[in-house]
Protein backbone atom coordinates (compact mmCIF):
# COMPACT_ATOMS: atom_id res chain seq x y z
CA UNK A 1 0.00 0.00 0.00
CA UNK A 2 1.39 3.14 -0.86
CA UNK A 3 1.96 5.90 1.10
CA UNK A 4 -0.21 8.68 -0.60
CA UNK A 5 -3.45 6.08 0.10
CA UNK A 6 -3.24 6.17 3.50
CA UNK A 7 -5.50 9.50 5.34
CA UNK A 8 -3.63 11.85 6.64
CA UNK A 9 -4.52 12.88 10.53
CA UNK A 10 -5.95 16.09 11.24
CA UNK A 11 -3.61 17.24 14.31
CA UNK A 12 -5.54 18.05 17.35
CA UNK A 13 -4.00 21.68 17.65
CA UNK A 14 -5.52 22.41 14.47
CA UNK A 15 -8.87 20.97 15.02
CA UNK A 16 -9.00 23.01 18.45
CA UNK A 17 -8.32 26.37 16.45
CA UNK A 18 -10.60 25.41 13.60
CA UNK A 19 -13.94 24.67 15.99
CA UNK A 20 -12.78 27.82 18.14
CA UNK A 21 -13.11 29.82 14.18
CA UNK A 22 -15.97 28.46 13.27
CA UNK A 23 -18.02 28.80 16.50
CA UNK A 24 -16.34 32.57 16.22
CA UNK A 25 -17.63 33.28 12.66
CA UNK A 26 -20.75 31.64 13.08
CA UNK A 27 -21.83 33.90 15.97
CA UNK A 28 -20.07 36.85 14.44
CA UNK A 29 -22.28 36.03 11.04
CA UNK A 30 -25.08 36.21 13.38
CA UNK A 31 -24.49 39.74 15.07
CA UNK A 32 -23.73 41.19 11.91
CA UNK A 33 -26.78 40.30 10.00
CA UNK A 34 -28.94 41.89 12.69
CA UNK A 35 -26.50 45.05 12.51
CA UNK A 36 -27.16 44.64 8.99
CA UNK A 37 -30.81 44.77 9.20
CA UNK A 38 -31.20 47.18 12.05
CA UNK A 39 -28.30 50.22 11.91
CA UNK A 40 -30.24 52.69 13.25
CA UNK A 41 -30.97 50.80 17.04
CA UNK A 42 -27.53 49.31 16.84
CA UNK A 43 -26.17 53.55 15.94
CA UNK A 44 -28.21 54.50 19.26
CA UNK A 45 -27.02 51.85 21.43
CA UNK A 46 -23.70 52.71 20.14
CA UNK A 47 -24.27 56.33 21.56
CA UNK A 48 -25.71 55.44 24.81
CA UNK A 49 -22.81 53.17 25.40
CA UNK A 50 -20.33 55.52 24.33
CA UNK A 51 -22.23 58.72 26.78
CA UNK A 52 -22.20 56.38 29.57
CA UNK A 53 -18.49 55.47 29.22
CA UNK A 54 -17.68 59.08 28.86
CA UNK A 55 -19.71 59.53 32.13
CA UNK A 56 -17.97 57.14 34.13
CA UNK A 57 -14.35 58.12 32.45
CA UNK A 58 -14.80 61.84 33.44
CA UNK A 59 -15.16 61.19 37.02
CA UNK A 60 -11.04 59.73 36.71
CA UNK A 61 -9.75 61.91 33.84
CA UNK A 62 -7.11 64.03 34.94
CA UNK A 63 -7.16 68.00 33.59
CA UNK A 64 -4.31 67.03 30.84
CA UNK A 65 -6.45 64.16 29.47
CA UNK A 66 -9.98 65.56 29.73
CA UNK A 67 -10.02 67.54 26.54
CA UNK A 68 -8.36 64.60 24.60
CA UNK A 69 -11.36 62.27 26.27
CA UNK A 70 -13.98 64.39 25.37
CA UNK A 71 -13.02 64.87 21.90
CA UNK A 72 -12.48 61.37 21.59
CA UNK A 73 -16.03 60.53 22.31
CA UNK A 74 -17.79 63.39 20.80
CA UNK A 75 -15.93 62.21 17.34
CA UNK A 76 -17.44 58.49 18.38
CA UNK A 77 -21.07 59.55 18.71
CA UNK A 78 -20.58 61.38 15.62
CA UNK A 79 -18.98 58.63 14.11
CA UNK A 80 -21.82 56.27 15.42
CA UNK A 81 -24.72 56.67 12.49
CA UNK A 82 -26.63 54.12 10.56
CA UNK A 83 -24.30 54.05 7.33
CA UNK A 84 -21.25 53.59 9.35
CA UNK A 85 -23.22 51.08 11.33
CA UNK A 86 -24.37 48.92 7.96
CA UNK A 87 -20.99 49.54 6.03
CA UNK A 88 -19.11 47.97 9.46
CA UNK A 89 -21.23 45.03 9.04
CA UNK A 90 -20.44 44.43 5.24
CA UNK A 91 -17.37 44.88 5.68
CA UNK A 92 -17.59 42.55 9.25
CA UNK A 93 -19.83 39.95 7.03
CA UNK A 94 -16.97 39.20 4.16
CA UNK A 95 -14.25 39.26 6.98
CA UNK A 96 -15.91 36.49 8.61
CA UNK A 97 -17.19 34.40 5.52
CA UNK A 98 -13.69 34.59 4.57
CA UNK A 99 -12.15 33.47 7.38
CA UNK A 100 -14.94 30.87 8.22
CA UNK A 101 -14.35 29.23 4.54
CA UNK A 102 -10.91 29.83 5.21
CA UNK A 103 -11.11 27.50 8.50
CA UNK A 104 -13.13 24.65 7.01
CA UNK A 105 -10.49 24.56 4.16
CA UNK A 106 -7.61 24.13 6.91
CA UNK A 107 -10.06 21.47 8.62
CA UNK A 108 -9.71 19.36 5.33
CA UNK A 109 -6.26 20.09 5.54
CA UNK A 110 -6.28 22.62 2.22
CA UNK A 111 -3.63 25.04 2.58
CA UNK A 112 -5.04 27.73 0.55
CA UNK A 113 -7.71 27.78 2.88
CA UNK A 114 -4.66 30.00 5.54
CA UNK A 115 -4.43 31.92 2.48
CA UNK A 116 -8.26 32.35 2.48
CA UNK A 117 -8.53 33.56 6.25
CA UNK A 118 -5.50 35.96 5.39
CA UNK A 119 -7.33 37.63 2.82
CA UNK A 120 -9.97 37.75 5.51
CA UNK A 121 -7.71 39.62 7.89
CA UNK A 122 -6.50 41.83 5.24
CA UNK A 123 -10.16 42.79 4.38
CA UNK A 124 -10.80 43.92 8.51
CA UNK A 125 -7.75 45.37 8.66
CA UNK A 126 -7.31 47.92 5.24
CA UNK A 127 -11.59 47.99 4.76
CA UNK A 128 -12.42 49.76 7.64
CA UNK A 129 -9.81 52.45 7.58
CA UNK A 130 -10.03 52.98 4.21
CA UNK A 131 -13.94 52.81 3.91
CA UNK A 132 -14.75 54.40 7.15
CA UNK A 133 -12.08 55.99 9.01
CA UNK A 134 -11.43 57.66 12.33
CA UNK A 135 -12.52 55.80 15.31
CA UNK A 136 -14.93 53.98 14.13
CA UNK A 137 -12.97 52.52 11.23
CA UNK A 138 -10.50 52.18 14.27
CA UNK A 139 -12.57 49.98 16.67
CA UNK A 140 -13.84 48.17 13.84
CA UNK A 141 -10.16 47.36 12.64
CA UNK A 142 -8.93 46.38 16.36
CA UNK A 143 -12.52 44.26 17.08
CA UNK A 144 -11.75 42.43 14.02
CA UNK A 145 -8.22 41.59 13.89
CA UNK A 146 -6.75 41.11 17.02
CA UNK A 147 -7.73 37.54 18.00
CA UNK A 148 -7.58 37.10 13.83
CA UNK A 149 -3.96 37.97 13.99
CA UNK A 150 -3.29 35.80 16.88
CA UNK A 151 -4.79 32.74 14.99
CA UNK A 152 -2.97 33.11 11.89
CA UNK A 153 0.13 32.82 13.45
CA UNK A 154 -1.03 29.76 15.40
CA UNK A 155 -2.57 28.62 11.86
CA UNK A 156 0.68 29.30 10.28
CA UNK A 157 2.31 26.93 13.05
CA UNK A 158 0.35 23.89 11.75
CA UNK A 159 0.79 24.66 7.24
CA UNK A 160 2.73 21.80 7.41
CA UNK A 161 0.24 19.24 8.35
CA UNK A 162 -1.91 20.52 4.97
CA UNK A 163 -1.59 20.01 1.12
Amino acid sequence: MSDSSTPVERPRFLSFLCMLTFISCVSGLWTQSDRLWNPGVVADQTREIFEQLQESMEAQATPENAEFMENLFDSIREEATSDTIRLSAILMLIYESLTLFGAYMMWNLQKRGFYLYLAGIAVIILGPLLLIGGWMGTMTMLGGAFFSVIFSFMYRANLRHMH
